[in-house]
């Protein structure tokens, strides 16, 4: 069995001796464009949320009997072409004990949150510059102000917690979660209209579905306060970018912080001349950062784990 894992030379040692009993394992990080002319040489391909395996790529993989995901969005990953050909697709998808050891995403929100609120970045800038300005990065307290989730799932439950840790009113909007998590967590369920109208700060937690593409659009600018802060660190498309920019730039919302782009699937090919990108160049009411909110030590030594240990179930199974 030949294996590509293309997490290369950063993959947790003990995870890699798992792989290593199973078969030949390369450790290569690949371009979308290499994926296409190698992915015919493995049986098992373990990766994250890169490379894309859609139609075109997956119809190259004669040999893929399986694809190890350690991811719990699975949008990179044709799933229904990947049925049709018998590629099985292990993914961090409902490993509901598991995943509610890893934090850090939630912690990266909390973290873009208070960074907005309190021009950290720019501060930080402006000190490297040999400036001492206070007044000129008075920010806002969180401590009284409304925290709104969309989405109050694993990370929206640790976000709800992190807000009460502030003493925020926490609200939310997350339709297929059950009433007695919300009572658990004390927060509040709303309507999607009445959390854009009431939150000071909107924290994203939902998978990218029909009903969630692009439900940050001008609309739903247009709906929230205009003092109030949007965070992002779910999954790309959930927010219109050309509306969030332009939200920003009328100062419709007051901050948008998010660790994730919508064509970052591509950015090995080309990434220059980004509007949100140039943007933040400029301003200090955006922040990116480059999909960061798992990668820690500790999530990523125990997603390795677990799922190189996923792995040798499924083959043995098999």
């Amino acid at each position: 069995m030949k294996i590509l894992n293309v997490f290369g030379k950063n993959f947790t040692p003990y995870a890699a001796r798992v792989l290593e009993n199973l078969g030949a394992v390369d450790y290569r990080e690949v371009t979308q464009p290499e994926i296409k002319k190698i992915i015919n040489q493995y049986d098992v391909i373990f990766m994250g949320l890169y490379p894309e395996l859609n139609r075109d790529v997956l119809e190259r993989a004669k040999k893929l009997k399986v694809i190890v995901t350690a991811t719990t969005n699975l949008d990179h990953i044709d799933l229904a072409y990947a049925k049709e050909s018998g590629i099985a697709v292990l993914s961090l998808t409902k490993e509901i004990d598991f995943l509610n050891t890893i934090t850090g995403t939630a912690e990266m929100a909390v973290g873009l949150m208070i960074d907005l609120c309190r021009f950290t970045p720019w501060a930080f800038d402006d000190v490297k510059n040999y400036h001492w300005r206070r007044e000129h990065f008075r920010g806002h307290n969180l401590y009284g102000k409304t925290l709104g989730i969309v989405g109050l799932g694993r990370l929206g439950t640790w976000m709800a917690r992190y807000g009460k840790a502030f003493n925020m009113n926490v609200i939310a909007y997350s339709p297929p979660t059950p009433k007695k998590t919300f009572v658990a967590h004390g927060v509040a369920k709303v309507n999607f209209n009445t959390l854009l109208k009431k939150s000071d700060v909107i924290s994203i937690h939902v998978h990218l579905q029909d009903d969630t593409k692009h439900m940050f659009n001008t609309e739903a600018f247009s709906k929230m306060k205009r003092g109030a802060y949007l965070v992002n660190t779910a999954i790309r498309e959930v927010v219109n970018e050309r509306n969030v920019l332009t939200a920003l730039k009328k100062r419709t919302i007051a901050g948008y912080g998010t660790d994730v782009l919508a064509d970052e699937l591509w950015f090995d090919e080309e990434f220059k001349k980004h509007p949100l990108v140039e943007y933040a160049k400029t301003h200090r009411n955006c922040i990116i950062v480059p999909h960061i909110g798992g990668m820690t030590h500790e999530s990523r030594e125990a997603t390795d784990i677990f799922m190189a240990q996923k792995l040798n179930a499924h083959l043995r199974k098999s």
